[in-house]
């Protein structure tokens, strides 16, 4: 390990935690367009100028790629090396203790949307090259920090950005977990819509309903408004009680009765990890005779397919590999608007399952539902005997002291953005996973270590590669 370039990171240690602050102050999460450069809002394009900013500041090459993305980079020729951040977060959602897009520091964390996906890693990074630029090496090669902005809904800034700029021939992301991920599911949002006929004049009308922030998070809220308050209403929800655990609160306005389901986000990738609300939500209308029948129809049928489950038993579509583990199903959202009822499920399958007969399944279980896949990311894997994996699992083992065991995850990072990629923290071994859930944060400790440990590998990549 070279002990000068730790040194330098070190001593960075109080500007990376008030950069990393100062990003997550800035809420950039994905919405419409509002200006040519800024495809998706005002806030990822102020995150992207902000920490465009960061690296010219520091003095490294920067570019903006029409807002769809952009790169701080050191070094002039040689090999092409990257690391893919993103800057955009999902919804901050309920529950938190402190405010989502403060960058609070407390107790020895960096709370916020984004500190642990992606802000703060991304933030890490860059000061480790600021380390190997102040050490005045002699380099051979080039590392450049991709800055991403809509990773957690749709890629398409990733995919613009290759369409305008080189491709690395290695790159790594700190967007999972340490040691090293070498494979990745797949993954596929399927959004199921039904139209929805003339309503009948007997049964409950459902005057509004939705529940959930993103098909990528468990979703802890849902509500049902309906009308009238019948009496066998109120008698089901006496008696409701959701096996999931979920809470359900319900109030009556004149004739109105507004139903509440809170349950607990996790990320889509582990369901199982969070309380589902949407499910609780179809749990309880499944028994009531709705007006519109196309609408009951939909209920019942997402239900009886979907239910409770995470593992996608029902939709005959469980199973396993001996590579990244076992399919799993996340119900994300649901809204009813005029005219139909639309869902989204995020479903993450195995390294050798067949996309196509996933979704003939999905297509044929659902049925009379309309069902169309959305933002296909293939699998990922990369050989354990790759150079890449090589490397990265030395300068592990040197910073840590710790064996760089490979992993495999549900989550979908960039790695697939390009030829030859792996996920490469920041969550170390034993850390709890707070991204997409309330008080997000990571260790100010862990955080540096992030940097010490991309430093010594950016030296090996611009000095020894």
């Amino acid at each position: 390990m070279n002990k000068e370039i730790d040194r330098l990171v070190l001593q960075n240690a109080e500007e990376i935690f008030r950069e990393a602050s100062n990003l997550i102050k800035i809420k950039s999460v994905k919405s419409n367009p509002t200006g040519p450069d800024k495809p998706f809002g005002d806030g990822i394009a102020a995150a992207l100028e902000y920490a465009i900013g960061i690296g010219r500041r520091l003095g490294f090459s920067v570019k903006n790629v029409d807002g769809y993305g952009g790169h701080i980079e050191y070094g002039n020729d040689g090999k092409l090396f990257a690391v893919l951040g993103h800057l955009d977060v999902v919804p901050e959602g309920d529950g938190w203790s402190v405010e989502p897009y403060g960058g609070v520091i407390k107790d020895g964390y960096l709370y916020g949307r984004g500190a642990s996906d992606n802000k703060g890693p991304t933030v890490a990074t860059i000061f480790a090259l600021k380390a190997i630029k102040d050490a005045g090496l002699k380099i051979k090669n080039r590392v450049r920090i991709i800055l991403g902005t809509d990773e957690e809904s749709g890629w398409q800034g990733v995919k613009y950005y290759f369409e305008k700029e080189e491709k690395p021939i290695y790159a790594v992301t700190p967007d999972a977990n340490f040691p090293i991920i070498y494979a990745e599911k797949g993954i596929i949002n399927y959004e199921l819509t039904m139209p929805l006929g003339e309503s009948r004049s007997e049964g409950v009308e459902v005057d509004y309903l939705k529940g959930g922030e993103a098909s990528n998070v468990v979703p802890q809220y849902a509500m049902v408004v309906l009308k009238p308050a019948l009496a066998r209403v109120l008698s089901i929800l006496e008696k409701f009680r959701p096996s999931n655990g979920a809470k359900v609160l319900w109030h009556l306005d004149g004739d109105r009765i507004k139903v509440e389901f809170r349950g607990k986000s996790a990320h889509g990738s582990k369901p199982e990890n969070g309380v589902n609300a949407i499910a609780a939500l179809l749990d309880f209308l499944k028994d009531i005779e709705l007006q519109n029948v196309d609408l009951s129809d939909f209920v019942r049928t997402v239900f009886a397919k979907i239910n409770y489950e995470t593992d996608g038993l029902s939709l005959k579509v469980a199973g396993t590999d001996c590579v990244a583990g076992p399919l799993t199903v996340n119900l994300g959202t649901i809204e009813l608007t005029e005219g139909k009822i639309k869902a989204v499920i995020n479903v993450r399958y195995p390294i050798y399952y067949s996309e196509s007969m996933l979704t003939r399944q999905i297509k044929e279980a659902l049925k009379p539902i309309q069902v169309e896949a959305k933002n296909h990311l293939p699998p990922l894997f990369v050989s354990p005997d790759s150079e890449l994996i090589g490397i990265l699992s030395e300068v592990y083992t040197e910073v840590t002291g710790q064996e760089a065991k490979l992993l495999t995850t549900g989550g979908g990072t960039y790695a697939r953005a390009v030829p030859c990629g792996v996920a490469f923290g920041p969550l170390l071994p034993g850390r709890p996973e707070t991204e997409h859930q309330p008080d997000e944060r990571i260790a100010l400790d862990d955080l540096l270590l992030v940097a010490r440990i991309y430093a010594q590998l950016f030296y090996k990549i611009l000095v020894e590669w």
